[in-house]
């Protein structure tokens, strides 16, 4: 199976029909978002229907957590049925074979909201590593929240930052994707074990911001 992973939408729904365009190209089988849909609230309806109309599934992340856990009266009044729908569908964490998907490191709850907003720095090892590998039992997790790539074993941080393609078929990693508004996004061949960072070009997006 290939998923195609994206995360930290943010609403940048010019970003976000590009990079759905290429993962279409790519034949994925299935595309996990990994939390942050909403930014403003200003573009939600068209960020959401562009994630049904595309079958993306996921979690939330912590700027979607008022419209996916225990939303309330006022909120579903706010927003449409669409939006209400879509954000709705969103899990606390989403498990695909052996792979996690959480918005934020798999120690912290993302029902909890002062969990979610967690923002404690990137981990660059020791004890930040060792309750991410020891919180859950997954081989693979993917996370977002930090707008950058980070690729870490349970020993260290790796060298890495998303240019290449790397296998992952050996051992335990933690993956965080980078933000989907900066045009990036990956794609995992489940069956080899192989992540493949993306990147759709700025001219590219231009092009497309001129042609909703």
């Amino acid at each position: 199976m290939k998923l195609g992973i994206i995360t930290d939408i943010h609403e940048h729904v010019e970003q976000l029909q590009a990079v759905l365009d290429e993962l279409d190209k790519q034949a994925v089988d299935q595309i996990v978002m990994v939390g942050d849909v909403v930014e403003t609230g200003e573009r939600v309806e068209e960020t959401c229907q562009l994630l049904s109309d595309a079958g993306v599934i996921g979690v939330w992340g912590n700027h979607d957590f008022g419209l996916c856990y225990e939303v309330s009266d006022e909120t579903r009044r706010k927003y449409s049925d669409l939006v209400i729908q879509y954000m709705g569908s969103l899990e606390p964490r989403l498990k695909i074979g052996d792979c996690l998907f959480t918005h934020i490191e798999p120690w912290l709850d993302p029902t909890v909201l002062e969990e979610l907003w967690f923002f404690g720095g990137p981990p660059t090892g020791g004890e930040r590593l060792d309750r991410i590998f020891g919180a859950v039992s997954n081989r693979l997790i993917f996370t977002g929240h930090y707008h950058r790539w980070i690729l870490a074993s349970p020993k260290a941080v790796l060298d890495w930052n998303g240019g290449t393609s790397i296998q992952l078929n050996d051992g335990r990693y933690f993956v965080v994707v980078d933000a989907l508004f900066a045009g990036r996004y990956a794609i995992l061949d489940t069956e080899t074990s192989e992540l493949m960072p993306g990147c759709i070009a700025s001219a590219r997006l231009r092009r497309n911001a001129n042609h909703p």
